[in-house]
């Protein structure tokens, strides 16, 4: 769901992990304080239990006249009696008889008999009961007042029902809570990665002809920082690597021109023109091989910061118009077709080596005078070059880019690396490059632009 990936980020993300691992400790907080709250209740509860019973002691003990029957207490309240009601009293002597009540705790007496004048104590009575004794003094003589609960406290279900009460009353503050906390989890994730994304941009616009431009580490986190740093290594060394690259291949092109200059000038001042002819046939296909090893060198060396708008359909035309004199010697045709307005970013020099590759490949491969149209494509950007040659076979269409490999019914002569240098240059501009079977015989060779490069008209306009 887009929603979910927008809060939570993507799957096995930092943003995720961010957010659920401080949602993993609210939530360990939430429950610690609901825990502590809870039993801050229940002690809260018997804090006040203990504190009335104590007032209860209290004021029977204020009511004691010894010289009244029965202490002047009425022996028949259900207080006394201990049949009903919250609390139960029972008044003792200080030797611990029960002279009013019928409550007749184990071990009161000795627990008392020492006991400091009105100060409360209290007691477990056992079974979940507990109990406050005072020891009060009246005309000399010393008594002891016991305010107890019920056997069965009838409190315990109503402080329940309170607590519940209390919870469900404020479970809508909860859910505000949860909610808050929820997005200030996201806002943390969002923030602490911000400086990521310029990072990450940079990142994708860095390549072979860039140069030394390294990622910037400002406002980075720490802990990312030695990976950044690493990155920028990493960076500098390749960056090495590919001016290493661009030096071999611009040493090779000059020594090795030179030579073939110097041989193709000697072969043309023999006499022999039979002799002089094959030579040439000779050399012509060494030049050939080492302009395409040139240019599959540049195309591998290719960099992102070297790209500028290019229109696709004045390529195909150029192209045509430098190709179309020599296919109609062999009796062949090239129609440029298709949409006139498509613009890419790319290299455009490359990109002109990599279709006119394409449509050599046709004219040279098919077998009877016809039309080879290039087609351009909009959606996705690229060219189609349709042939009427023999076709490829299924087995070979995955191996027909790859160096070297030139298809079966080739009968031409050709290096296998014109292929390979159109699979690079695609490679270099995030394009792919197919064949596929053409209605009627022949093939169509598709070189089709994908992402960020497939389109960039607002920058032409």
């Amino acid at each position: 769901m887009t929603w979910f990936r927008a809060l939570f980020g993507e799957k096995r993300s930092l943003h995720r992990s961010l957010v659920v691992h401080v949602l993993i400790a609210i939530t360990c907080c939430i429950a610690l304080a609901a825990t502590i709250l809870t039993s801050e209740f229940w002690e809260h509860l018997e804090e006040n239990l203990n504190d009335e019973l104590t007032r209860e002691a209290r004021e029977i003990a204020a009511q004691l006249t010894p010289d009244a029957p029965d202490l002047g207490l009425n022996p028949d309240t259900i207080r006394f009696r201990g049949d009903e009601g919250a609390f139960r009293y029972t008044v003792y002597d200080e030797m611990g008889v029960a002279i009013v009540g019928g409550e007749h705790p184990a071990n009161l007496a000795p627990r008392l008999s020492g006991g400091v004048l009105n100060r409360p104590e209290i007691f477990d009575l056992g079974g979940g009961r507990v109990g406050a004794a005072i020891v009060t003094e009246v005309w000399g003589q010393r008594y002891i007042v016991l305010a107890s609960t019920q056997v069965v406290d009838p409190n315990k279900e109503e402080n329940l029902d309170d607590l519940l009460h209390e919870v469900t009353e404020e479970l809508h503050w909860v859910g505000v809570g949860i909610l808050v906390i929820l997005l200030a989890a996201v806002l943390a994730a969002r923030r602490t990665l911000r400086a990521i994304g310029p990072v990450s941009r940079q990142a994708r616009q860095i390549g072979p002809g860039t140069g030394t431009v390294q990622l910037s580490t400002e406002n980075l986190p720490t802990e990312i920082l030695p990976l950044v740093r690493a990155v920028n290594e990493a960076f500098a060394r390749l960056e090495d690597g590919y001016q290493a690259q661009r030096d071999f291949s611009s040493n090779v092109a000059h020594e090795v021109r030179t030579p073939l200059a110097v041989l193709r000038s000697t072969i043309d001042r023999i006499d022999d023109a039979d002799l002089r002819n094959a030579l040439n046939r000779d050399i012509a296909p060494l030049e050939q091989i080492f302009e395409q090893l040139i240019d599959l060198s540049r195309a591998e060396a290719l960099g992102v910061s070297t790209f500028e708008p290019v229109n696709l359909h004045e390529i195909a035309v150029q192209l045509a118009c430098d190709l179309g004199v020599g296919a109609m010697k062999q009796g062949k045709q090239l129609a440029v077709i298709g949409d006139m307005d498509v613009v890419v970013r790319g290299h455009a020099g490359l990109l002109r080596i990599a279709l006119g590759n394409l449509v050599r490949n046709a004219i040279n491969y098919t077998t009877e005078a016809g039309e080879i149209e290039i087609e351009v494509t909009a959606g996705p950007n690229g060219w189609r070059v349709l042939d009427r040659g023999p076709g490829v076979p299924d087995a070979q269409k995955a191996l027909l880019f790859q160096r070297f490999q030139r298809g079966a019914s080739a009968d031409k002569a050709g290096s296998g690396i014109g292929l390979a240098i159109v699979k690079s240059v695609a490679d270099a501009h995030r394009a792919t490059v197919s064949v596929t079977d053409r209605d009627g015989g022949g093939s169509i060779f598709t070189f089709a632009f994908e992402g960020d490069l497939a389109a960039c008209k607002e920058e032409v306009s």
